[in-house]
């Protein structure tokens, strides 16, 4: 692999809404993506030679509105990175301080320990803002500084993750127009890249904002008025703890988000799935759901549970998805009888997820009013909804009827 050449990096200065570096104006970032430029440098070969430059392609999407922008960035020759590029463009857009704004960037080479410490500041300084990174190859990978830089990321809440078949052709059908064609080699290259970023950041977590936990799990029925009486929860976050019975090492940790065409529970089959587990080994895991799943990602998650005998899979959700409707219904009472545990999150799971996986900055779990209640109602429901398929009833929190 060819490294980028070394070059004079600025810093983003106080990270504050609608600030602006002097350069900023001389960066103009394209709207597309040459198809050339996309296949050769996007290429996510194990040794990548020739490719000196960094491209970013970044999707820019808010609450209310989706989609808000796209732009294409690529790093400055004796200037800034495409990552700081992106940070001072995005920065002289128009904000809305309620609003809150998902970035996604589809990078062809991992941040440098620099960029990534530069984009780990903007996220604490940012709050409203969440940022998801894929990447084609990983950047000086057996570095340590480097692969502290990607840990770094991580701990400030960004979800970094390698590029496979799917986000390439989201990548290249956005920003390049064209119906994606595979290179070969593609998904084995996916797989060495994803090992490899695994090792790196090992049990670290991209920790979830105190406030996008307290809205995105609240299991009250109507959002609370603090949180905006029209601001509706349609993500999905999928929490997990992967550890094997007996094993005194730190459980494998993750929390995944529903991404434009993948639910978080397909994203975590994916993931379990590319880590090689032994179907003749037991292990234990336990998922926390801000939605129970539809009825494909229950059917999938049944499948994993029957392809892995020994596993035992704990699904724990905060409210119930169209809990009225019957195909919804069928996918829960398949999960049941697929031998997975499902049950609703009680004040020891909600306390267990916000010691686990969010940045509480040492502060205890504070539970909101009438926690337990609507609990105990969606428990009861639960119970009704799989009773009416004939499955067992959902036992309390903490109890396995099992």
């Amino acid at each position: 692999m060819q490294p980028q050449r070394p070059r004079p990096r600025a810093r983003l200065g106080p990270p504050c809404l609608g600030c602006q570096h002097p350069s900023a104006r001389k960066r103009n970032p394209m709207f597309t993506l040459s198809q050339g430029s996309f296949y050769f440098h996007f290429h996510n070969l194990l040794h990548a030679n020739g490719r000196h430059t960094t491209f970013l392609c970044c999707r820019v999407e808010r609450e209310h509105e989706g989609l808000m922008d796209r732009r294409v960035f690529k790093n400055q020759v004796g200037s800034d990175h495409a990552e700081l590029c992106c940070l001072y463009w995005f920065r002289d857009q128009e904000f809305f301080p309620g609003e809150d704004y998902q970035l996604t960037w589809y990078m062809s080479w991992s941040p440098c320990p620099h960029c990534a410490e530069e984009v780990a500041c903007f996220l604490a300084a940012h709050r409203n803002v969440s940022l998801t990174i894929f990447i084609a190859r990983l950047y000086y990978y057996w570095v340590p500084e480097y692969q502290r830089g990607l840990r770094r990321l991580c701990q400030e809440g960004a979800q970094v993750e390698v590029m496979s078949f799917q986000e390439f052709a989201d990548c290249y059908e956005e920003f390049v127009e064209e119906p994606f064609r595979p290179w070969k080699g593609l998904y084995s290259n996916y797989r060495m890249q994803e090992s490899k970023l695994r090792k790196i950041l090992g049990s670290t977590v991209s920790l979830l904002k105190e406030e996008t936990f307290l809205f995105q799990f609240n299991n009250r029925h109507r959002v609370p008025r603090h949180c905006g009486p029209h601001r509706p929860r349609r993500k999905t976050y999928l929490c997990y703890l992967l550890a094997r019975p007996g094993d005194t090492t730190a459980p494998t940790k993750g929390c995944l988000q529903n991404k434009k065409g993948h639910h978080a529970e397909i994203l975590f089959i994916k993931r379990i799935r590319s880590m090689g587990l032994d179907p003749s080994q037991d292990y234990q895991i336990t998922c926390y759901l801000t939605w129970s799943p539809c009825l494909d990602c229950a059917f999938k998650l049944a499948k994993l549970q029957k392809d892995f005998p020994r596993l035992t899979l704990r699904i724990f959700v905060s409210r119930l998805y169209f809990h009225w409707i019957r195909k919804f219904q069928k996918g829960l009472q398949q999960l049941w009888l697929s031998g997975a545990l499902v049950a609703i999150m009680g004040l020891q799971e909600f306390t267990d997820c916000w010691n686990n996986f969010v940045n509480h900055q040492q502060s205890s779990f504070a539970p909101w009013d009438k926690l337990d209640a609507y609990s105990k109602n969606i428990r009861a429901r639960l119970g009704r909804i799989l009773r009416s398929w004939g499955c067992r009833p959902i036992p309390p929190s903490g109890e396995d009827s099992r």
